[in-house]
């Protein structure tokens, strides 16, 4: 029987911040085992489970994945010769702010 071994990167865990939560049992065990299956301690194991979580769902922020359809409506809307709402105004000026309630923009050079 051959069994795949996994290389997981190790996130590095001392002299950092910590983050303190509780969770049930059953769920401990889980995180444990699979800790044990990747050969990794359990908080080396859940910090990258943690990392990896976060940077998926920050991508999936990050980008927008559209049909075809979709995408030629968005350019024909570009095309459209329309005055600016006074809504769209007020919105692109709060990006250039780089405020929007419960985001922070990064902003280009």
């Amino acid at each position: 029987m051959r069994m795949a071994i996994s290389k997981q990167k190790k996130v590095m865990t001392r002299n950092k911040d910590r983050l303190n939560f509780r969770l049930d049992p059953e769920i401990k065990e889980r995180v444990a085992h699979a800790a044990a299956i990747t050969g990794q301690g359990l908080t080396d194991f859940a910090v990258s489970a943690l990392s990896e979580k976060a940077d998926e769902v920050l991508g999936r922020h990050e980008s927008l994945l559209i049909t075809g359809e979709d995408y030629q409506f968005f350019l024909g809307a570009l095309d459209e010769d329309r005055e600016t709402s006074e809504r769209s105004r007020s919105a692109a000026e709060r990006y250039r702010r780089g405020r929007r309630e419960g985001v922070r923009y990064r902003l280009a050079d």
